[in-house]
């Protein structure tokens, strides 16, 4: 299977890797026994991460013994690239010359992840294939239809997923798995099945986390390089996020919340917790949180100005930088034909699109049946845009929750958050949302990409507010929030995070 997708561990990054993993193997076991020591990677490329190893191991061998010394059963390579295996075993071959040492590694032209691995190794080293299951199709299905595929997929996965797994499952007790990879994982939905399998098979002692890619070539990136052991000690976990040093206990790493890996300093730990502790509610309980519309057209049903032929059909159509903190924008950008499958069509707007028919009836919704070809490809139920809502984007740098009564369409990049039912007071609800200590806790709890949060369905549902049982005990923060509707003030914002931070127990002031 050609993944396409090369991206070689950076030097600096692929020594450190070396050096730490080895360190914690030998803190077990006789420096004698360097020889008896196995390492993979099964996804090698050119051998970056191998022939690290491969200067350590023998600068190891050189303290031990007076000498440099070579064990044929040091290192095993798969790669699928022949081409890159051939650049790995000439760039041995003069690391061998270069410290007079007669040797080979052991390279395996095949993917690993269709290969029967009967070998235990003592250290399993990686920077695998990123690659989501969206533009990659033909490569997930085939997986899926082995063993090995069947066990470990989920839905929405990346693929460097599988390489993790399969390197758990060929380590031995005691083994060490050290991988580079992008941070998305530690929170992902689709990743909790991975999570689970790391818990209960072993642990980490050190997490090195970046908001931002290591990589010269791969822009946009967040990474990501963890050592894990097959073993429990209940350790510490040794975390550097952004050259942030602490230490996490082990049994804290795991949140709460669907076992999602939680990097949380200890001087944060006993507020986060007061969060959860005078909390007596989720967002989820309270509101349905939706996505807005995605037309699988834009060029079609969008429009930058108002089209008078298609007024009984346009709606306002705003883009997720209208948003801004408690406000949004009052005119549109933009106007969207709002087409569902209750709508009827005009002479006039179905000629206009029977020029795009082709082009729509190709949409997957279209193609399954499931919606007529001039349909949006997800419309959502139109009442979300047109009740009073908080909207917010997807991914935004800090908690820019807007809200607003009048009909408001938008696109999948903005989420809507509705009340379940009449007597939940959404202005309370968004002056919570707009708060330090909402940020506070998604900043840490919530989901993130980089450096910006990310406002999903989940995430958003997840999170715990202190919601007055009964209505007398709203009316501070309802009407500090409509002075902030009417006219923004710092003044105002400070007195709304100064009630939430009484509530909580909390003075998020101390840490800033």
């Amino acid at each position: 299977m050609e993944y396409n997708y090369k991206i070689y561990t950076p030097e600096q990054y692929a020594v450190s890797m070396a050096k730490i993993s080895l360190a914690k193997y030998l803190e077990k076991n006789c420096n004698e026994n360097i020889l008896d020591i196995k390492i993979v990677d099964i996804s090698c490329g050119s051998g970056n991460l191998l022939l690290a190893m491969l200067e350590e191991l023998l600068k190891t061998s050189k303290k031990v013994f007076g000498e440099y010394r070579y064990s044929e059963k040091w290192l095993t390579g798969y790669d699928i690239d022949s081409n890159a295996l051939n650049i790995l075993k000439k760039r041995a071959e003069a690391l061998f010359f270069t410290y007079g040492i007669k040797g080979n590694l052991n390279l395996k032209e095949c993917d690993s992840l269709y290969e029967i691995i009967d070998e235990k190794y003592d250290i399993v080293i990686g920077n695998p294939p990123y690659l989501g299951e969206k533009n990659h199709k033909e490569i997930f299905h085939t997986i899926k239809e082995t063993d090995f595929g069947k066990k470990y997929y989920k839905p929405k996965m990346d693929y460097f997923y599988f390489f993790i797994e399969k390197g758990v499952d060929i380590l031995k007790e005691n083994g060490i798995l050290v991988y580079l990879t992008t941070n998305y994982w530690l929170k992902a939905d689709s990743a909790e099945g991975l999570r689970d399998k790391l818990r209960a098979e072993g642990e980490f002692f050190r997490i090195e986390n970046y908001s931002h890619s290591i990589f010269k070539d791969a822009i946009g990136q967040h990474n990501i390089i963890f050592y894990w052991q097959k073993s429990n000690e209940n350790s510490d976990v040794f975390i550097n996020d952004d050259n942030i040093e602490y230490t996490i206990e082990q049994n804290n790493i795991f949140a709460q919340e669907h076992s999602k890996i939680i990097l949380i300093p200890p001087f944060c730990k006993k507020n986060i917790q007061k969060i959860r502790d005078n909390s007596n509610r989720t967002l989820g309980e309270l509101l349905k949180v939706n996505q807005g519309i995605v037309s699988g057209a834009d060029k079609v049903f969008v429009f930058d100005e108002y089209k008078e032929e298609f007024k009984n059909y346009l709606k306002p159509f705003y883009k997720n930088k209208d948003i801004g903190k408690y406000e949004v924008s009052k005119k549109p950008p933009f106007w969207i034909i709002y087409l569902n499958g209750k709508s009827t069509l005009d002479e006039n707007l179905m000629n206009y699109l029977l020029e795009y028919k082709a082009k729509l009836s190709l949409r997957r919704e279209v193609v399954n049946n499931r919606i007529n070809w001039w349909e949006l490809q997800w419309g959502r139920d139109e009442e979300i845009f047109l009740k009073p809502k908080i909207v917010v984007r997807q991914r935004c740098k800090t908690n820019n929750f807007g809200y607003t009564e009048d009909p408001f369409y938008s696109s999948a990049d903005v989420y809507y958050l509705t009340a379940k039912a009449s007597e939940v007071n959404l202005f309370y609800i968004l002056g919570y949302l707009n708060s330090k200590v909402f940020y506070y806790w998604f900043n840490y709890i919530g989901k993130k990409k980089g450096k910006n949060l990310e406002f999903y369905s989940t995430p958003l549902k997840e999170c715990p507010l202190y919601y007055p049982e009964k209505s007398e005990e709203l009316i501070e923060v309802v009407s500090l929030v409509k002075k902030q509707l009417e006219n923004y003030s710092d003044e105002t914002q400070e007195e709304i995070d100064l009630y939430f931070s009484k509530v909580m127990n909390i003075d998020i002031r101390e840490e800033q």
